[in-house]
């Protein structure tokens, strides 16, 4: 198996070695991903913005990079320097090996079954659409809500391989998950502010 042809997601379980002795920053783990496809560190950018990570605003982080990456991939530039405050964060092992956990069986399975199917979807207009509504996600993810992680970590995750794979009904269920995440935080900002209103009377 050349390179070239080697599974993405062995390629993502080798951002375990990445550090050597010690953590790998973001910059990092995104160049090394970005060798092989433009869009693929978004992957494990979207997995790590869902894992609890007391102290490291992980959601912000992955958040604000998932749309500078998919911004740059709209306008045809690679993904270049991430900004420095953020590309040099190194990220603790554990967290790490938490995201990698989640997302390495994941690719795998979706590396499985995703075809080039639906394609207008994937391509052109469609991927325009796609790619914007990745970045809208990437919004969401950086947004400071109690549990509001999950729903558009999985609507990146299910866009963007979409996108890689050219696979039209992936895009599909991320719209459906992106317009989930949508209900579910708005839902929470709601609670929060009913519940905010009911102490201040």
């Amino acid at each position: 198996m050349t390179p070239k042809d080697r599974s993405l997601a062995l390629t993502v379980a080798g951002l375990r070695r990445l550090g050597g002795d010690g953590d790998a920053t973001l910059a990092q783990a995104t160049d090394r991903l970005a060798e092989r496809s433009a869009l693929l560190p978004i992957l494990p950018l979207a997995a790590l913005g869902m894992v609890p990570s007391p102290g490291i605003p992980l959601g912000l982080i992955c958040g604000v990079l998932v749309m500078w990456l998919s911004l740059a991939h709209l306008i045809g530039r690679s993904h270049g320097s991430l900004p420095s405050i953020l590309g040099g964060r190194r990220l603790p092992q554990p967290v790490m090996d938490a995201a990698l956990r989640r997302l390495v069986p994941l690719l795998r399975r979706v590396e499985r079954r995703s075809a080039a199917r639906l394609t207008v979807l994937a391509s052109g207009g469609g991927a325009v659409l796609a790619t914007l509504a990745v970045a809208g996600q990437g919004l969401m993810l950086a947004l400071p809500i109690p549990l509001g992680n999950i729903p558009p970590g999985l609507a990146i995750l299910a866009l963007s391989a979409g996108l890689i794979w050219r696979d039209g009904i992936a895009i599909l269920i991320g719209y459906g998950l992106s317009i989930a995440s949508f209900a579910i935080l708005g839902g929470l900002v709601w609670g929060g502010g009913l519940t905010l209103s009911h102490f201040l009377v």
